[in-house]
């Protein structure tokens, strides 16, 4: 009997075949090398995110060790990407990439200038850095399967509407969400009561839980000073309200 997340991974994949679905992303549940979703012998591009101390128990107790077993998803002759990484993670990388002819290239964060009046969907400095890798990934699947001149055709920035737009409008439930009470008004809101506001995130390595916290510690002190004179006095009332996104 297969393990649950092996299961998942066997009816995902019978899914994506019976749905004959054009494009397939497969994030490795656990390490890379003894993955259920590395069964796939031929992608058309790969992709390693930011590493830390994470399933050591598993993956080892180094980054060294930690990063050789993510490699494990690099595949001869195809490219593959990551972002900077801490150098003995990078230096992993590299090698398992040159000992099986892998070109790896590190994606640099994604410019906020190339978002132009558009902000990401995914709230976050650390969201810049997987913005740059998801591009990055976008861009080779299109040249290897030849779309990539549809998209760029009408394009005169470094970065195509397409790609903004897909950035603006990425949303994840649960991760850096920031959920007003739904049974409080907006006028309640703005009132010197105040408001309950949820703010949602989720970590699970040293690493994930220093980005959650500067991620609370950043929206939390973002606030507004709205002052009414005090009738009858000289001195006025301050009140302090969180800042919410527009969206909700």
């Amino acid at each position: 009997m297969p393990t649950y997340f092996r299961f998942l991974a066997l009816l995902a994949f019978k899914i994506f075949a019976q749905e004959q679905v054009d494009v397939a992303i497969l994030e490795v549940g656990l390490g890379g090398k003894f993955d259920a979703t590395n069964v796939v012998q031929a992608p058309i591009v790969c992709g390693i995110s930011s590493l830390g101390y994470d399933h050591m128990e598993i993956l080892g107790h180094t980054l060294r060790q930690i990063a050789g077993e993510k490699a494990g998803i690099f595949k001869q002759g195809v490219p593959a990407y990551t972002v900077p990484q801490p150098e003995e993670a990078m230096s992993a990388l590299k090698d398992r990439a040159s000992h099986i002819g892998v070109s790896l290239q590190v994606a640099s964060p994604l410019g906020k200038e190339l978002l132009k009046s558009q902000q990401l969907g995914l709230h976050g400095e650390h969201q810049y850095l997987n913005a740059g890798l998801a591009v990055a990934l976008s861009s080779t699947w299109l040249q290897r399967t030849g779309h990539i001149e549809n998209l760029f055709c009408n394009s005169s920035s470094s970065l195509p509407e397409q790609f903004a737009r897909g950035l603006a409008m990425a949303n994840l439930q649960g991760r850096a969400q920031i959920v007003p009470d739904p049974h409080i008004s907006m006028q309640d809101l703005n009132s010197s009561v105040g408001g309950l506001v949820f703010y949602l995130d989720g970590a699970h390595s040293p690493e994930s839980s220093e980005v959650c916290a500067r991620w609370f510690s950043h929206v939390s002190r973002e606030e507004t000073e709205v002052c009414d004179p005090l009738e009858g006095g000289s001195h006025d009332i301050c009140k302090s309200r969180k800042a919410r996104p527009s969206s909700y």
